[in-house]
């Protein structure tokens, strides 16, 4: 009996993903009928150069298939086998490089490294990421495309990932929203991603020596391939080349983990990068389009205190991420030694003693206020400096102060910035049956869609 049921479970698992499979086949060949937009890109996929890493002073990598390897300009090429393992240190402005395939060290001035295979990989140990958050660590990530190292002065190593613009979102939607969720969020997950991405090669704004956007949070999280699934790939595929355009502009599609149940207007967050924007004002979080004040300290308080019925709210709905459960309502104490420390490394303030709001934008999220000490005061004037005021950063700068015996409770809600897309209402609303586009509509209002290439 039980070896019946064994089969029995297997033949089931192989039904179910034959019918991913298939699902991912039907949305490729059914890609929603918007025409190619002309005279941008030259109708042509655009290439990205992302620097992924910029610190490590020691770089180990193992080739997960066969590559090829050219040193500098002029130095010849190197074939590297699969299950090689090369480790890369910088020393006087040049790369060392050692490994049991060679004798001896290779010394060079930079690296290219192609896959001898389409989509080939190699796996690099130990790349940081979420530096300064609190979710800040090391694992072991693996890459596909045309890999650059260069060396700094200080003793680092910079690396470098170039490959098209759809296979680069093949390693930002799975990080950014997990692969496996509804794939009406994945497509609207890649829409938004895909428009961050042309905006950041438009603008140059993420840009340095060398690439064009970076793979954490500064810009938009890019993990490489581990995390990759058949759903978020079919997401990718079906969305090819679709991106949010506000008149005959591609705009910036911000998200932001939870909006704690209202999203923020862009001018309050980053006003150097503000534009006369409707799809960028913010909102409350739901079906309804309920108007409320939240730039009042006492409407503030019971918004914090209450239960709205929102998208990102996990009380209403279950099928949100766990991690939602801290982020749409949370809390954090400190002490006033604490406080007081942390904010003497921005400025001499003397013991602190309160905080006062100067001023709040329509989420509720504190766009400047007051640190007061007993000598001097520290005024922030920034949604993301006001977070990073404590180290790990706050969630959110939608909080209230309560002073205790000795302390100071910041009552919050949200996870970032708060600014365009919702991924927790976006998931919701994808569980909930709303189509990608509908989903895109309620978080940027009245962008259209439009295909680039």
């Amino acid at each position: 009996m039980n070896n019946h049921r064994g089969i029995f479970d297997v033949l089931l698992l192989l039904v179910l993903i034959s019918l991913i499979y298939w699902a991912a086949v039907y949305n490729i060949l059914h890609q929603p009928d918007i025409p190619v937009e002309p005279g941008i890109f030259s109708q042509k996929e655009p290439e990205l150069r992302v620097q992924i890493i910029n610190s490590p002073d020691t770089l180990e990598l193992i080739m997960l298939s066969d590559w090829f390897v050219f040193a500098g300009k002029n130095q010849p090429q190197m074939n590297l086998a699969r299950g090689t393992h090369v480790a890369i240190e910088c020393a006087n402005g040049k790369l060392i490089l050692r490994s049991t395939t060679f004798s001896g060290n290779w010394l060079v001035d930079s690296l290219r490294l192609f896959g001898a295979e389409v989509d080939g990989e190699l796996q690099i140990k130990n790349v940081p990421y979420g530096a300064g958050w609190w979710w800040a660590g090391k694992e072991d990530r693996n890459y596909s495309g045309e890999i650059k190292l260069y060396p700094f002065e200080t003793g680092s190593v910079q690396v470098i990932v170039k490959l098209p613009l759809e296979k680069y979102l093949r390693g930002v939607v799975p990080y950014e929203i997990d692969g496996d969720s509804p794939l009406e969020a994945l497509k609207a997950q890649a829409i938004a991603a895909r428009s961050e991405a042309v905006m950041a090669l438009r603008s140059t704004f993420y840009s340095g020596r060398r690439f064009d956007l970076t793979a954490d949070v500064e810009c938009q999280v890019f993990g490489g391939n581990k995390k990759r699934t058949i759903v978020s790939d079919s997401a990718i595929a079906y969305t090819r080349g679709l991106v949010l355009f506000s008149e005959d502009n591609p705009i910036h599609a911000y998200y932001s983990s939870n909006c704690g149940g209202h999203s923020e207007t862009i001018a309050n967050v980053w006003p150097e990068r503000a534009q006369p924007a409707p799809y960028m004002s913010g909102h409350f979080d739901s079906r309804e389009r309920i108007p409320i004040k939240l730039h009042g300290e006492k409407m503030i308080a019971r918004w914090l205190a209450s239960n709205p019925d929102v998208y990102c709210n996990p009380s209403y709905y279950k099928d949100l991420p766990a991690w939602n459960s801290k982020s749409f309502r949370w809390r954090r104490s400190f002490s006033v030694a604490e406080l007081t420390e942390l904010i003497s490394h921005k400025k001499n303030i003397g013991r602190f003693e309160t905080v006062k709001v100067l001023r709040r934008g329509v989420s509720g999220r504190i766009i400047s206020l007051a640190f007061i000490g007993r000598q001097d005061s520290l005024v922030v004037r920034s949604e993301l400096a006001i977070r990073q005021i404590s180290q790990p950063p706050l969630r959110s700068a939608c909080f209230i102060v309560q002073q205790g015996d000795g302390f100071f409770e910041f009552a919050g809600a949200g996870w970032g910035h708060g600014v365009g897309m919702c991924q927790s209402g976006a998931l919701t609303q994808a569980n909930l049956g709303i189509s990608y586009e509908k989903i895109l509509q309620h978080y940027y209002r009245d962008a259209q869609l439009r295909r680039l290439y």
